[in-house]
């Protein structure tokens, strides 16, 4: 075996390494002598006689023949004290005595009196290398890089060990092993290579977010002409955005699209830049780098990834925290630039005009103390037009706002109402109908006069009437387990309307497009769900199934159509609002899939209701409002 501290060896080493014109500058070396003396000082050089060295500013020359070894000190404070001197020496002897493993414990306890004891570390190392426990020896050939790399040259060992744990998809070890040649000899050939492919690692096979990123940054800064920049350059962007840093992956990976037009990775960066815009509440440029991606990439997986992040990112979520009285939403009424919504905790309303979000407290604040000043009334319905508000509560009957003069009035049992509770409210010109637990209720705004309608005077198939829907010629009613009903305008007379459902049918919601009559229906017993149109001049209408047997509650499935339905071709035409998500039709058909709720935003939502404005459909759940933009969803008729 040849002896780890060979003189011959490491004096060839030492005097190219500190000879004029090749050291490190002003170093210091400690000499062993035959006798186990140690002297310590600055180094002057070497001959062919003898090793000079300056002490306390005085030249002492070694004659070679007493020298045992020769180690060069970059920091005096890096000089072992005498008892980890003592056991050092003592393993260097057990050692060329061929006594392995007493000479490792003799290196272990030099360690112990003197932990930056960096030969100790390098000895061991060998030792354990040779052996073939190449994890604990790249550990000990760390520590001598980190105390003093110039000691010895350990990048060749750590190249050769992060190759060798690449090979065998050990990616932590590789990772290791390449970054301390990267940190340690960053002057070595393989160290661009090494740093580089370290970051690469982190980032695509450790998910190693916050370590690849730093990594890879370093490389970039060390090795700025690198062939490996491309690639790493949308790495960093891809790992700003997942700590997120949003602003700043926007700007790398808009830098990175614009450099390499023709990069392999252009898809996936605009899939990554769209995850950062989506952060910055940038819906509709995230919803572009997805349709993007979704369009120029032939991996099928990252296709799939990207529709399902296109879709998800056309959600605008609003809660509390963004002004709301409370995340369970029961009813939304759109207003022109400004949206309604009801809460169990009261009123809100929202200016959104310019694409803004801006709560407004004064008519909220005047309504939800209209009936009790200390609690805030439990809204179940809403209906707006130019002059007033109609509100809907659990308890109280319905508020009545007058917009132009700041005026409300409260109409309950007391006043004509059926029932102090109310599910549902139309506004018909002159008339407003009104859906409670014991019947519907019909207002005149120009008498100020109630007709109430129900099971026992007008043979209605139950009283509760959950929804609502009116024509010009007929009033439409919806029960929570007897199906529904249709009142004739004309001659006066209301008529069930069968739908084919067993008994327990429940009619869900009603929206009225061009010439149909849209609603939701479950049916109870055999917990399925869908959606029908009716054509109001015929008798004939559809029903169709959408939902059986899933584990959300089938009930909670609500329709809104668009008032003009041409107007741009590719637009949503009828949205069905679900647990699972939303179902949208278009001109041609509907959607291949529903778009779900966005997972990292709700849990499990309930759905309670749907409304449209302006290219924007508002939907209401018990995780809090949900908008989706639809003008970004023209694009998704596919």
């Amino acid at each position: 075996m040849q002896n780890a501290l060979d003189f011959r060896h490491m004096f060839i080493w030492f005097i190219l390494i500190l000879c004029p014109g090749v050291g490190y500058g002003q170093q210091y070396a400690s000499i062993y002598l035959d006798n186990g003396d140690r002297i310590t000082g600055r180094w002057l050089g070497a001959d062919e006689q003898s090793a000079h060295i300056e002490i306390n500013n005085q030249r002492l020359s070694v004659p070679l023949s007493e020298i045992k070894n020769i180690v060069p000190v970059g920091d005096l404070r890096l000089i072992p004290n005498a008892t980890a001197e003592k056991y050092f020496s003592n393993g260097v002897d057990l050692l060329e005595l061929g006594l392995r493993e007493e000479a490792k414990k003799s290196f272990h306890v030099a360690i112990e009196e003197f932990p930056k004891y960096a030969e100790a570390h390098y000895q061991l190392g060998r030792l354990l290398q040779e052996e073939g426990n190449n994890d604990d020896a790249l550990r000990y050939f760390g520590y001598v890089a980190a105390i003093v790399p110039e000691a010895h040259d350990m990048a060749p060992q750590f190249k050769q060990a992060g190759d060798a744990y690449l090979a065998t998809e050990e990616y932590r070890k590789a990772v290791n092993a390449y970054l301390l040649l990267f940190n340690n000899y960053p002057d070595y050939p393989d160290s661009e290579l090494t740093a580089y492919t370290a970051g690469f690692l982190l980032a695509e096979e450790l998910n190693a977010v916050e370590e690849g990123l730093r990594t890879l940054q370093e490389a970039r800064t060390r090795f700025p002409d690198s062939p490996y920049l491309e690639k790493a350059e949308y790495l960093i962007g891809l790992l700003q955005s997942k700590a997120g840093q949003a602003e700043p992956a926007v700007q790398t990976l808009t830098d990175f699209i614009l450099k390499y037009l023709e990069s392999d990775w252009v898809p996936a960066a605009h899939l990554a830049r769209g995850d950062a815009n989506l952060q910055l509440r940038l819906n509709k440029d995230a919803i572009a780098d997805f349709q993007f991606a979704y369009e120029h990439t032939s991996d099928l997986k990252m296709k799939r990834e990207a529709r399902k992040k296109r879709d998800e990112s056309a959600w605008t979520i609003y809660k509390v925290s963004d002004g709301l009285p409370s995340n369970q939403i029961e009813a939304v009424a759109v207003d022109g630039d400004m949206v309604w919504i009801g809460t169990p905790k009261g009123l809100a309303q929202i200016d959104v005009s310019m694409e803004s979000w801006q709560p407004m407290t004064n008519v909220p604040n005047f309504i939800n103390t209209e009936i009790d000043e200390k609690n805030p009334i439990n809204v179940r319905a809403l209906a707006v037009d130019e002059q007033e508000l109609w509100i809907g509560t659990l308890n109280h009957g319905v508020i009545r706002y007058h917009k132009p003069t700041a005026h409300a009035e409260t109409y309950d049992t007391r006043s004509g109402l059926p029932h102090n509770t109310v599910y549902d409210i139309k506004i018909d010109k002159d008339e407003v109908w009104v859906g409670t637990f014991s019947g519907v209720a019909q207002y005149h705004r120009s008498t100020g006069q109630w007709k109430t309608y129900n099971k026992e005077s007008d043979h209605l198939p139950a009283d509760d009437i959950t929804t609502l829907a009116v024509t010009p010629k007929e009033i439409w009613i919806g029960t929570s387990a007897s199906g529904m009903a249709v009142y004739d305008r004309g001659i006066g007379y209301w008529r069930d309307f069968d739908l084919n459902l067993r008994p327990g049918g429940a009619i869900v919601s009603f929206d009225v497009g061009q010439s149909q009559v849209f609603f939701t229906w479950y049916d109870k017993r055999n917990t399925s769900s869908g959606y029908g149109a009716i054509q109001p001049d015929t008798p004939t209408h559809q029903v169709q199934e959408v939902i059986r047997g899933n584990i959300v509650p089938p009930e909670n499935i609500y329709v809104t159509v668009s008032k003009a339905m041409d107007e741009i071709e590719g637009s949503p035409l009828m949205w069905l609002a679900t647990n699972e998500g939303v179902y949208i039709k278009y001109a041609h058909g509907w959607g291949q899939d529903p778009i779900g709720f966005p997972e990292q935003r709700f849990s499990t939502p309930i759905v309670s209701c749907i409304s449209l404005g302006e290219n924007v459909a508002w939907i209401g759940t018990s995780e809090g409002l949900a908008k989706i933009d639809t003008s970004a969803l023209v694009m998704q008729g596919e």
